[in-house]
């Protein structure tokens, strides 16, 4: 009895480090491991429009980069009336690693008092870090939603992430 509880003791401490290897452990981890999804020209693209994933938006993308059948990387792309936002989610072991939100706002011409949607200028970009559902750290300059204190970007974007991998996961079907 003694031997197969101390069998199974180190069978889950192997199995639990194995796991937490994968997980990245400061920033410089997660900007490696972004990197190397980033340049791997293997990845197989999924791409749903709009009419596929989002009713009612102007126009949209959802792009799923896949390493074998395993998702890495998913690119969402909204436009607005107001601009284009891109969010791209990263992912090692199916664990959502780090976020990158960009907001670009169309440019308004002063002089003739409208929207010019050929001009953007840059209105927010953010950096989010996890590790394991936790947010080890955040990088933004601009405004954005999670100003408000009700609203939690550890809690958001993880959420958030797991509906685009439904949505790919249904439109690969």
């Amino acid at each position: 009895m003694y031997k197969a509880t101390a069998l199974l003791i180190m069978v889950l401490f192997m199995v639990t480090s194995v796991v937490a290897q994968r997980r990245p452990q400061n920033k410089t981890q997660v900007v490696r491991m972004v990197d190397k999804i980033n340049s791997d020209p293997s990845l197989r693209k999924v791409t749903l429009n709009n009419q596929a994933w989002q009713k009612g938006i102007k126009g949209g993308r959802l792009t799923g980069f896949y390493k074998d059948s395993l998702l890495v990387k998913v690119v969402r792309r909204v436009r607005d009336s107001g601009g284009i936002e891109v969010v791209t989610f990263y992912f090692s072991g199916n664990e959502l690693i780090y976020v990158h939100e960009r907001y670009d706002m169309f440019y308004y011409d002063e002089k003739k008092k409208a929207q010019r949607t050929d001009s953007l200028e840059r209105n927010f970009d953010g950096s989010y870090y996890f590790s394991g559902k936790k947010m080890m750290d955040a990088t933004t300059l601009g405004h954005n939603r999670f100003e408000d204190d009700s609203i939690s970007a550890e809690e958001v974007w993880p959420r958030e992430a797991a509906v685009c991998k439904r949505l790919l996961a249904r439109g690969k079907e």
